[in-house]
This record gives C-alpha cells, structure tokens and sequence, in this order.
C-alpha cells in the first residue's frame, strides 16, 4: 500500500549515442527492438528518449546498443561478468570440463528448468547435464555480444539462451543476429563449431531434448582462459574479449584472414568511400559519434580509425555525395587501431593570398555548378575562388560595390550589383 517510484531498469548516456546527428538517422536498433515502445526518436536533439514508465527492464535495447549509449542500471555488466566468471572459473578448478553456460529468465525459464529436475528425480527424463551450468536473469535478452564472447574467453565451451514464450519475437530476432556476429567472429578465428546457440523451449520434454543434443556436438576454445574483468563500457569488453580471443586463436598468425566478414548486425567494420565521388567536405567526421572518421589539420585528408567504428551509418546518411558505404567486418590487422587515410586531395590556394581554403576537386564542382546562375557572375564567380577573409577585402574595394555606409547616407544605388 501506498506510492513507489518506478524503478529505471536502463541508463542512458545520450553523448556517444549513434541515433542521429545534424537531424540525420543513423542507427534505430533500441527503437526497431522494444516491444514496449518506451523508446523514441528525437532526431531534432540528435538522441532518442526513454519513457521510463513504459520500460519492462527488459534489456533488449542494450544487447542490440552498438555504443553501450544504452545500459543495464542493475545489475550491470561488471556485476553480471563476475558473476558469469565466477561460475565458469569455480567448476573448471573442480576438474569440469566442456562447460555450458545456459542463460534463461527467473521466471518461466526457471519454472521450466525446476519441472525438469523433478522429472529426472523420476527417472522420466534425463535432467539437465553435469557440465550445464544454468544462470537465471532478469530477462534473456539483456545480455549480448560483449558478454558472451567474454564467456567463451574465460573457457565457456557454449553459451545457450534459453527462451520461453515469454520473449516477443523481436527480441529472438535480435538475439539471433548478434549470435550471428558473435558466431561468424569465432569462426573466423579459427574456433570450430557452434559456440552461440538460441535454444526454444515450452515443455520440460524439449528442454531435455535440446541439452542432451547438446553433448553431441565439440567446440573449440581458447588455449588458456582469460583474466580480464568486465568493465562498465560495452566497447572495452568487446575489446577485451577480442584481445584474448585473437591472442589465443588456433590459427597460425600467417593462417590468419585479413579481416573477417561479418553479417550486417556486426557493431564493429569499416568504412569504404568512393574517392571519384568523395570532395572531402568533412560533413561525415562532424556527424560520427565514434570518433572513427576524422580530420587533418594540415592538409585535405579523411582519415579512420577501423576500432572505433560502430556501423551506425551516420557517415552514409549525411554524405551529400553518396560517396561512403558500411563494409561490417573485423580487421586482424595492427594498424585497426591506427588512423588511415581513406581519402586526399590536393588543396586549393586562394587566388588573392595563396591560402588553402579548399580542396581543388570541391572547389571545382562548386564553381561547375554555379558558373551558369545569375548571382554568381563575372567577378561574384571569381570571388569563390577566394579564401573567406579576401572575399571581404575584395567586396569592400571594389569600385562598383556600395558599402553599408552608402546605403544609410541614401546615396544612389545606381550600378549595385549584390
């Protein structure tokens, strides 16, 4: 009896959102992905708004997050991975091996694993094997990426999420397509098998059924498990795991792929511009919330750090040239973490001063598309091949310009030419 707050399930740090930018959408996975439509666009503030009210805490929209904009008030990710680390780390120094972790809902998912443990008192079903090792959460869907790659890093040989009814079908769908990252990563690392899986279950019968399948089939994992820690930001878990899983590969280095391809749901890839299109206006490192598209202050260049992308495709919606396009993949070279020049052009000087103000290719296709307008005639046109302070100067001393002054005194306007 009486009133109480509505717990926040989910935090919300609007600054490394890749929602919009400059009132051009990029990525919409936490809007496409909630059942409770609790979370909208608010394109205007380049951010999308969460109705806190409406929010069932599900999770959904941080498992799909390519930032981490998006988190899991409590418990969050350090707390989870602990947990999660903990568990593995305990039954392994008990001499288990071939370790599974199944992650399912307190709720139904629990009700459904308890009927099987009764049944297998029975001796009606088979139960739920040694070396699966159940872990109930709030909701299946609020754990992704980053926490089950950090799962195989630490010696998971499978990660299982079981789902109920319970589950609406966007959450499966998105579950899914991150298990599809997570799983062509592992791949193409070498490790063979099928680490990720979706297991759907109504009755304790499939539930038996699905986890004695689940002996059958071998994985390969890390050498050594990883000692790294959860840490709050999704990116530097990613990383972390990605870190250990490369280092411990089975692939010889010179076995190894360039890059690995991933499907499109991928948070991490590239970015690929069409130089013959691309004049360098810059207007995609303005919109990048990642800081993966950057500048260079002394000379025309376009430049990209591969790790920081998070294939949010603002840089694509804003280019005004069509010039960019996503390539989802993970690069296995050193150089992901450095910056590389995607894009250069030789600068255009001024032809009053000689300062570059432009590249020559933009500079170009500007005066191509103005040379036949009206405004932009005889010495108009030649004024934008000046920098920004001589066409100023040029304005103001040229002899059929008319000054601010001359338009206040009422002199004759006879000859202003705009």
């Amino acid at each position: 009896m009486g009133e109480f707050e509505k717990p926040r399930f989910v935090q919300y740090k609007p600054a490394i959102c890749a929602h919009a930018r400059n009132e051009q959408v990029g990525c919409s996975a936490c809007i496409d992905i909630c059942s409770a439509e609790a979370i909208s666009s608010e394109k205007s503030q380049n951010r999308v708004k969460v109705n806190f009210n409406l929010c069932v805490g599900c999770g959904a929209c941080t498992t799909v997050c390519p930032t981490g904009a998006i988190t899991y008030a409590y418990p969050r990710a350090p707390e989870q991975g602990a947990r999660i680390k903990t568990l593995l780390s305990t039954y392994a120094a008990a001499g288990g091996q071939g370790a599974v972790l199944l992650l399912h809902s307190q709720d139904k998912g629990q009700a459904l694993i308890d009927e099987l443990g009764r049944a297998a008192q029975l001796k009606l079903m088979h139960g739920v094997p040694h070396n699966v090792l159940p872990l109930a959460l709030w909701h299946t869907a609020s754990l992704g990426i980053d926490v089950w790659l950090a799962a195989v890093a630490w010696g998971a040989q499978q990660v299982v999420v079981l789902t109920t009814d319970e589950e609406a079908p966007q959450y499966l769908d998105g579950v899914q397509a991150q298990m599809d990252v997570a799983q062509a990563l592992l791949n193409g690392l070498g490790y063979s098998g099928t680490h990720l899986k979706l297991l759907r279950a109504r009755t304790p019968q499939d539930l038996d059924h699905a986890l004695q399948n689940l002996k059958q089939t071998q994985q390969r994992t890390p050498r050594e498990p990883a000692r790294f820690a959860l840490v709050p930001e999704k990116r530097s878990t990613l990383e972390l795991a990605l870190d250990h899983l490369i280092a411990q590969s089975p692939l010889k280095a010179a076995e190894r792929p360039e890059a690995i391809a991933l499907p499109a749901a991928s948070p991490l890839g590239a970015v690929v511009v069409d130089q013959a299109k691309c004049t360098l206006c810059l207007s995609c490192v303005n919109a990048c919330p990642a800081a993966a598209l950057q500048d260079n202050e002394e000379r025309p260049e376009l430049r990209f750090i591969e790790k920081n992308c998070v294939q949010c495709g603002l840089c694509v919606s804003t280019c005004p040239e069509d010039a960019m396009a996503l390539l989802p993949r993970l690069s296995l070279a050193p150089e992901r973490r450095q910056p590389r020049v995607l894009n250069a052009a030789q600068p255009y000087g001024c032809i009053r001063c000689g300062r570059p103000f432009g590249t020559v290719q933009a500079i170009e296709a500007m005066l191509g598309r103005l040379a036949g307008h009206a405004m932009f005639q005889g010495a108009a046109l030649e004024r934008l091949k000046m920098c920004a302070d001589c066409r100023v100067i040029d304005i103001y001393s040229a002899d059929n310009e008319v000054g601010i002054d001359d338009v206040a005194d009422g002199r004759n306007l006879q000859g202003w030419k705009p």
